[in-house]
């Protein structure tokens, strides 16, 4: 039973191999969920979900900002979303909203073109900080 399982698995890898990995990316990891990871990006906008309440990203927003030494010129906080306005080289926007009950949007636009490097690098950042308050880590 176990060869045959790991043969399996084995041809299953191979065949990915073979066809230019078609399959793997849409096999979730195990203890993930869907919305974590995909970073939709147009125009000058980049969207990201994430599997939190919307508390957790303001404050992992609100850190990431400040470790990137970024000052806030102004923040506006309702009760159906946040949006950030922070003085950078081009100005940068961030606005955070619910999507569904665990599960908070985060919009990230910059200037006119837009700076993809500097919006995956800030989501890095947020993930990293998303992490430590899961953690219970300051």
């Amino acid at each position: 039973m176990l060869k045959n399982i790991i043969w399996c698995a084995y041809l299953f890898c191979a065949v990915n191999i073979i066809w230019g990995c078609g399959i793997l990316p849409f096999i979730p990891a195990v203890g993930t969920t869907v919305f974590d990871g995909f970073v939709g990006w147009k125009g000058h906008q980049a969207v990201k979900y994430y599997a939190e309440d919307i508390a957790t990203m303001r404050r992992a927003v609100m850190q990431s900002s400040r470790q990137v030494h970024l000052k806030i010129v102004n923040k506006s906080t309702e009760e159906n979303g946040s949006s950030l306005e922070l003085e950078c080289k081009e100005p940068l926007q961030i606005d955070i909203l619910p999507f569904e009950k665990k599960i908070t949007k985060v919009m990230i636009r910059i200037s006119l073109l837009g700076d993809k490097q500097f919006a995956d690098f800030f989501y890095q950042m947020i993930d990293a900080n998303v992490a430590k308050i899961r953690r219970g880590i300051r």
